[in-house]
Parts: C-alpha cells; sequence; structure tokens
C-alpha cells in the first residue's frame, strides 16, 4: 500500500491534523447545551432522530463500511446514560460514531469549542448533540452541570481524551485522565471504542474496524483522584491493545523536534 502522505509532529498531545483554518469564538457563557422546552426539545428530537442518525447510518455502513466489533458488550447497558471514550482519527466518522453505537439512546459529544466558530455550523453541532468546551470557570460549572444532567436523563455521553484529529492514525496518543472524572462522579458504565485500520485487497484505502471494550466501572473503594486515574489507565490499556490490530499506515506520522520543524519550515521560503 502506498501511503498518502507524510506528517510531521512535535507534540503528541497538542499537535492537530484537522486542517481547518478557524477563526476562534469563546462558547457564550449562556451557551443552552442542553434544549429547554417542548418546542426545542420536539424539534431538536426530529432533527436527530428523523435525519442525523439515518445520515449517520448510511455514511459509516453504506458509504465507509465500517465494521463494528464487540458492539454486543454495550446489550443491558441501554436503559441508563454511559460515557464512550474513543480514538480520534477522522472527522465525519468520529462525529457519528456515538450515535450509532449508543443507539436507541441519545448521545451527546465532547466537543473542542472551535466546532461552533465554524460559521454556519454552530446550530448543527447543537442539533446533533454537540457539547463545547468553554473556558473560565463559571462557564465550565454550567459545562460540567450539563454533562451530569445529560446524563441522568439516560444520554450516552462521548469523548474523545486525544482531542485533536490524527487522521488515520494506528496507534493511540497519550491523553489526561481529567474527563475521566465525570464518569466517577455519576458512578457510570464506560465504555471504550477503538477505530483500527487494516489492509484491502484491491483498494489503497484501508478497511476500517471499530472495536468496542467494556463496560468499565469507577472503583468505588478507592478516592476520587486514583479513582479517576485508574478508570483512565484500564480504558487506554483496552485502546492501545486494539490499535495493534492495525496492519497498515495510510498516513504516516514521523516524529520531529520543534527546532527541525522550524528549521525545514525557513528552508522551505
Amino acid at each position: 500500500m502506498k501511503l498518502q502522505e507524510v506528517y510531521y509532529y512535535s507534540d503528541p498531545v497538542n499537535d492537530d491534523f484537522a486542517g481547518l483554518d478557524i477563526n476562534h469564538k469563546p462558547v457564550p457563557e449562556n451557551y443552552e447545551y442542553l434544549n429547554k422546552g417542548f418546542w426545542r426539545k420536539f424539534l431538536r428530537g426530529m432533527f436527530y432522530y428523523g435525519i442525523v442518525r439515518p445520515i449517520g447510518f448510511f455514511y459509516n455502513k453504506i458509504i465507509k463500511r465500517v465494521t463494528y466489533v464487540g458492539k454486543k458488550n454495550m446489550k443491558g447497558y441501554k436503559k441508563g446514560g454511559a460515557f464512550i471514550y474513543g480514538n480520534h482519527t477522522s472527522m465525519i466518522l468520529d462525529a457519528f460514531n456515538p450515535s450509532y453505537l449508543a443507539y436507541p439512546r441519545p448521545a451527546d459529544v465532547v466537543v473542542n469549542s472551535d466546532a461552533i466558530s465554524i460559521k454556519g455550523l454552530a446550530w448543527l453541532i447543537k442539533a446533533v448533540g454537540g457539547f463545547p468546551v468553554p473556558e473560565g470557570f463559571h462557564a465550565m460549572s454550567r459545562f460540567n452541570a450539563a454533562i451530569k444532567e445529560a446524563y441522568e436523563k439516560k444520554h450516552w455521553i462521548a469523548i474523545y481524551p486525544e482531542a485533536h484529529i490524527w487522521h488515520y492514525y494506528t496507534g493511540i496518543r497519550p491523553f489526561p485522565s481529567v474527563s475521566f472524572a465525570y464518569p466517577v462522579k455519576c458512578g457510570a458504565p464506560v465504555f471504550s471504542y477503538t477505530m483500527v485500520y487494516k489492509k484491502r485487497k484491491h483498494s489503497r484505502y484501508p478497511k476500517r474496524f471499530v472495536y468496542v471494550d467494556g463496560p468499565f466501572f469507577p472503583d468505588k473503594t478507592l478516592p476520587s483522584k486514583a479513582a479517576v486515574k485508574k478508570l483512565r489507565d484500564e480504558v487506554y490499556a483496552a485502546m492501545c491493545e486494539r490499535a495493534k490490530l492495525s496492519d497498515c499506515e495510510f498516513i504516516k506520522y514521523i516524529y520531529r523536534p520543534k527546532e527541525e520543524t522550524a528549521d525545514a519550515a525557513e528552508a522551505e521560503k
């Protein structure tokens, strides 16, 4: 298989390859994460179940032909809320995967605040259940409360702890444990999903597989901080193990220190 591109990175935690040129706008402090009022809920439900979900299913299963393995692990947990953690290797698929995996429960997706900075798309992000992460203590407090409320309303909340998109990346990048405080506080079940890429016989594009693992549960015998770290480590280990199943690199990622990256950019001028 020929490589499509080679990407150079210097920071596996903060480098981003989404390829979007966004004029960042902060999340408004009064941002309404969950629809209030009968008509807003009704219209969101019509749009989400009547349009978003069918399009997501068609795109994932028919166009991209994603194969899902281990979805049965979620059986028996669809009567209530849960948290899903996944590796972030695609823009559109990662937007639709939570909805497909959570069915028939509604899925909310924690997104970077840049998502609502894209002109004309803020309404769509909200309609599909996007929860943009705000800045500022007061706004963050409202965000945390919305996550808790969504779980109590039996929503499934999807989080991409790697935060930044690395298209077709076949490893699992290091990620912090901070987002795992939500399921610990809620006492919620947790699932992980790992997008894996495998060779195709008659195409240069790899075949996509989604492996679901879990459920994982917060350890109630531990102090909160230790329980958060343990849950994060369990999910991280499961995702790393699944990532080993990838057998091709459609895009190759090569580490290059910042100094060398700056020198290369200067040389190209």
